[in-house]
């Protein structure tokens, strides 16, 4: 195993007494330090009964799994559940213990001292964004789906393991919700850089969330692993062709953020503000409409000259709710925010919610065009380049038939 892969997997499979055909089939795949490899495919493939085989939750029946080096088989089942962070849907949470308690469990049972728990707990409740103070000590049912969600993210991460597992972790919420929490953890990963292995069968969540992903088919068989860039433009049969779906051009909208495209401005007004001078500033810029924000500069509405009437002395309530994305969003994320509000432009906003700048229908058109362009190259570079060698369940290519290709 070389120094950059945390994870092997090396002809594994799972076979289950009174079943004739294994769960899992001889499944072989490395997963490099600090990536995300999302694990998708059909309900009832194996892609959690794989994952759970890396931390022993299931006992494999064959084959070797190696853990930053180390056989897990040649480990103690709990000592290595300790050291691998697992989070699943709801969050898991224990009902009756309070966020601290479920945060703090895993160093509790490392032996740290209390104070070193403590401090543990709130630094990773600010880490997913809950004030300490305010939810330590409350108990699971008083908190929302994505609260939960984020403390069961911060109690896998309260030992700092190396590697953590994530199973459906954000499938019980709502889309909203959803988006917010894949945008915060992909923030959270950019500045811890541990080794995932995520499932899901939403193929959009793989796409954002994953740096390379495994489209499994019966029996975990790989029929494909590769980053999402190549998964969506060269699909490897037309069984992940389909399972990718149609529209794969639109999904290419999910391998882009918010901030990697350029933003426009607009004309910002207090909500406070008379109507008269929303006309007056309408007219001397030029607008199709102004930005209302409160006193921390959090937007609030677009508003236009049909949205005032004569005689109106007030703007509370008036105009359009606006739409508002995150700079980590993706741009389809940017898309779906703009179909919902019903007009062509996304508000972005920093983490607290303030104006930063705005995404319009027109920037998302240049991107996509961009995107296209590239796509043109790369294609126009592939048919000139010389023939491609087959790929192994790692990414990597085939040394026999490098070996024959420097040959000719």
């Amino acid at each position: 195993m070389t120094d950059d892969v945390m994870i092997s997997l090396e002809n594994v499979s799972k076979r289950y007494r009174g079943q004739k055909a294994p769960a899992v089939e001889n499944v072989s795949m490395t997963i490099r330090r600090g990536e995300i490899v999302v694990l998708v495919g059909p309900s009832g493939c194996g892609k959690t009964t794989t994952m759970k085989m890396i931390n022993r939750l299931i006992e494999p029946s064959s084959g070797r799994i190696c853990v930053d080096g180390a056989d897990v088989t040649s480990l103690d089942g709990t000592e290595l559940r300790r050291r691998i962070g697992y989070v699943i849907q709801q969050g898991g949470l224990f009902p009756h213990m309070s966020v601290a308690t479920n945060v703090g469990m895993v160093p509790k049972m490392l032996g740290w001292s209390r104070r070193r728990i403590d401090e543990r707990v709130d630094e990773l409740l600010h880490l997913v964004g809950l004030e300490p103070g305010q939810y330590r000590n409350r108990l699971p049912r008083q908190l929302s789906g994505g609260q939960q969600q984020r403390v069961g993210v911060a109690r896998a991460l309260a030992a700092d393991p190396p590697v953590m597992l994530m199973d459906e972790p954000f499938g019980a919420t709502d889309p909203l919700t959803r988006d917010r929490l894949q945008n915060e953890f992909l923030r959270l990963q950019e500045k811890l850089q541990k080794t995932i292995v995520f499932v899901t069968h939403d193929f959009d969540e793989a796409i954002k969330m994953g740096t390379r992903i495994a489209v499994l088919g019966e029996r975990s068989r790989i029929r494909q692993f590769d980053t999402p860039e190549r998964l969506l433009a060269e699909p490897a049969d037309k069984t992940v062709g389909q399972f990718i779906g149609a529209g794969a051009a639109l999904k290419q909208l999910n391998l882009r953020r918010v901030d990697a495209v350029e933003w426009n401005e607009a004309e910002l007004m207090h909500r406070d503000e008379s109507p008269t001078a929303v006309l007056r500033r309408l007219d001397e810029s030029g607008a199709w409409a102004v930005l209302t924000v409160d006193s921390e500069r959090r937007p609030l509405r677009w508003v236009g000259p049909r949205d005032l009437e004569p005689g109106q002395t007030s703007l509370d309530g008036v105009g359009i709710p606006v739409a508002v994305v995150e700079p980590r969003a993706t741009l389809q994320d940017a898309l779906d925010a703009m179909l919902g509000a019903g007009c062509g432009a996304s508000v972005v906003v920093d983490d607290d919610g303030r104006y930063r700048g705005v995404l319009d229908i027109e920037s998302l058109m240049r991107a996509i065009r961009d995107m296209r362009e590239v796509e043109r190259d790369r294609d126009r570079g592939m048919a000139e380049a010389p023939p491609r060698l087959p790929r192994q369940s790692d990414g990597s290519r085939d040394s026999a038939s490098v070996r024959t290709l420097e040959s000719r």
